[in-house]
């Protein structure tokens, strides 16, 4: 058999995936949903990348897991009887046929705290620390009290924390058609099914987990869940947390929100800093109370260890390094967005791989693809992976690429990662076709995109990854270059995130209408991971990171702190910058790529690379209070989640108003930046 060239098997992997099949896995795949542990849609993923001649095993890990049983919300008269019961489920729906309450699953959270509570009601905005800050400041107290709060600006689970820290006994979150922006009834658009508007009775699920503390089974922090007696395990309060909450639709959210008017403070009351106080609902003041009249919030699962499946395919390579592709199968509902749209992406990039080794390719590099399990609890099948084999992974993964969902409705693609892995994406991006502007490709929009912001701009950049889906164990705890990648830019329907209504009947209608997203990525993830796989030198350019710091920095500085001293790491950042130049110019790779047998300059080129992202971990200990997370340039905002803060440990001091503090990390963080730079000195690349 010839040996496919890697022309041949970049140009096969583009024109292999297909509409039809594409759609056809995201029909079935959402058909019901799959919540984490459900060992019969592993084994048929894994089933399927067997018949493409991918060998393929499911591992199983023991995890510590909640499964709701029963949940109440009712609001009292002042005589204690009820005024107002939420039903706490959502509306079947004619033209949706998963839409069904039946079908789905109780509103309730993912390490939801059990427990039974009475209280009056506080109005907390977005239920952000600054928010309880606020109440605080002006004399409005949550001790005691019920919070309700509004979904968006930062995780859940951290409204909750917030919450708990400042003494309330319950949490309530609803979506607020204020984070909907043009999509709203009150603009004319029509609700779901009939229009792009979020449906009244839609209810976002999720884990309130303190994901930007810790992920994986909070019960071993730091190693894996494996099955048996012998797994020591620790107490999880650190990471979940100890007061009930519920999420609720917007629709049963107004007769509280009711409850409320006239009473406390109102968005006017706060001048400036309340200008977001107020939300989109018609005769809701969104006055802080507390409530005259109380409430009662019920929260009962039952909690266990319980087994859930990653599902592990394997492609040898000529060496052993390793590039890893993630997705996961667990969805709190049928989850056509979340996460099938990733999966049926996937299943066409396995199918894909599978033809391009019958035919004689060879990757250099071996392929992982994981479908991971119990990713919406807290990142949990990917977690314990990560520290399972965090001894291999450190010596030998390159790369981890990440597509949770391929659209959540938007057009343009979000990428988020290690500035290492940009060179490459801009790479491929300029390949593939774009799913919404003829005679564009996917770079065009990306580029156009962050134009819009920064108008002098030649080619697009990376975003800051945070926290929120597989790749937190391999970037943030691991120190392995990663990407996350979905079209989330530009979207044109308000995205029914962790609800019954995310669903076939919605992607067809408003997420993707003949599924054109779904194959941009599903050739973008593809061409990404035969690039990656199939060139003997990594198609990393160290100097894309010098130019992300730089960038970094002059923002630092641009804030103005006075007593900041930012010297010592500017000097580090500039020696970087000549440093990874240097390294990026001595490679030459069109010689070393011609012969794709592995040889001893390329191996070394090769962990120069890998290591430099690796330099950034802390090497005792990790970030203060959340020891798990250990990169140095960035982590999840500590009180955000999802959103990543660029080097942490002073921006968390200077939050704290401790420039003593941010000074001492300056020093901390300017010594791992030396090392890099140090990585490239001692290594004989010339």
């Amino acid at each position: 058999m010839r040996t496919l060239s890697q022309e041949d098997a970049e140009t096969l992997i583009v024109e292999n995936p297909e509409v039809e099949r594409l759609r056809s896995c995201s029909k079935l795949y959402s058909a019901k949903p799959h919540l984490a542990g459900d060992l019969q849609h592993a084994e048929r993923i894994r089933d399927l990348w067997r018949s493409y001649g991918i060998p393929t095993e499911l591992a199983r890990y023991d995890v510590l897991q909640n499964f709701p049983r029963h949940s109440a919300l009712s609001l009292h008269r002042e005589d204690g009887s009820i005024a107002f019961d939420a039903s706490l489920v959502e509306d079947e729906v004619a033209e949706d046929p998963t839409s069904s309450p039946q079908n789905g699953l109780p509103a309730f959270f993912g390490f939801g705290a059990n427990g039974t509570v009475c209280g009056e009601l506080v109005y907390a905005n977005f239920g952000m620390l600054s928010d309880f800050q606020l109440l605080e400041s002006r004399g409005v107290s949550v001790r005691g009290k019920i919070v309700i709060c509004k979904y968006s600006k930062v995780f859940r689970g951290l409204k909750v924390r917030a919450a708990e820290q400042f003494g309330a006994i319950g949490v309530i979150i609803y979506n607020d058609p204020q984070e909907d922006g043009e999509y709203t009834a009150k603009n004319g658009y029509k609700p779901y099914p009939h229009g792009p508007a979020r449906h009244p009775k839609s209810i976002q699920r999720g884990s309130v987990d303190f994901f930007s503390v810790s992920v994986g089974d909070p019960t071993t922090p730091g190693y894996p869940s494996l099955p048996g007696h012998d797994t020591e395990r620790q107490d999880p309060r650190h990471a979940i947390p100890s007061i009930p909450s519920l999420p609720i639709s917007f629709s049963d959210a107004i007769p509280l929100l009711k409850a409320l008017n006239g009473q406390g403070l109102s968005p006017d009351e706060f001048g400036e800093v309340g200008a977001d106080w107020r939300g989109a609902l018609d005769d809701v003041d969104y006055c802080t109370g507390p409530s005259t009249a109380k409430a009662t919030l019920c929260n009962e699962g039952d909690y266990r260890y319980s087994p859930i499946y990653n599902v592990i395919g394997t492609i040898e390579g000529l060496t052993e390094e390793s590039i890893v592709l993630g997705n996961h199968h667990d969805s709190w509902c049928c989850g056509a967005v979340d996460p099938v749209s990733g999966s049926a992406a996937m299943n066409e990039v396995a199918r894909g791989l599978g033809g391009l080794i019958e035919r004689g390719w060879k990757s250099y590099r071996k392929i992982v693809l994981a479908s991971w399990d119990n990713e919406e609890y807290g990142l949990i099948g990917s977690t314990e992976f990560g520290e399972h084999h965090a001894e291999w992974l450190t010596e030998n993964c390159v790369a981890y690429i990440n597509v949770d969902e391929v659209t959540n409705g938007g057009n343009i693609l979000g990428a988020y990662g290690s500035p290492l892995l940009t060179h490459v994406l801009r790479e491929v991006a300029v390949v593939i076709p774009s799913p919404v502007n003829e005679d564009k490709t996917v770079y065009d929009d990306w580029l156009l995109l962050q134009k819009e912001t920064v108008d002098s701009l030649e080619q697009p950049n990376l975003t800051v990854m945070g926290t929120g889906s597989d790749y937190t164990v391999f970037f943030h705890h691991l120190g392995i270059s990663s990407l996350d990648m979905l079209f989330n830019q530009k979207g044109t329907a308000v995205y029914p995130y962790h609800s019954n209504y995310d669903s076939y009947y919605w992607i067809e209608r408003f997420g993707d209408p003949g599924f054109k997203k779904h194959l941009a990525m599903a050739r973008l993830w593809g061409l990404l991971t035969v690039r990656l796989a199939g060139i003997p030198v990594l198609p990393f350019r160290a100097s894309d990171y010098a130019d992300a710091l730089k960038q970094h920095i002059k923002s630092l500085r641009s804030r103005d702190i006075s007593g900041l001293v930012l010297e010592p790491l500017e000097m580090s950042i500039s020696r970087f910058e000549v440093t990874m130049k240097a390294l990026d110019s001595t490679v030459d790779r069109s010689e070393l790529d011609a012969s794709r047998r592995p040889c001893p300059k390329v191996t070394e080129v090769n962990k120069v690379y890998m290591k430099l992202e690796r330099s950034f971990l802390r090497k005792q200990g990790g970030l203060p209070g959340r020891p798990w997370y250990k990169h140095l340039i960035f982590a999840p905002g500590l009180w955000a989640g999802y959103d990543g803060v660029v080097f942490p440990g002073i921006t968390e001091c200077l939050e704290n108003d401790d420039v003593n503090g941010a000074n001492a990390w300056i020093w901390e963080v300017a010594e791992v930046i030396d090392r890099a730079c140090s990585i490239v000195d001692e290594a004989r690349l010339n």
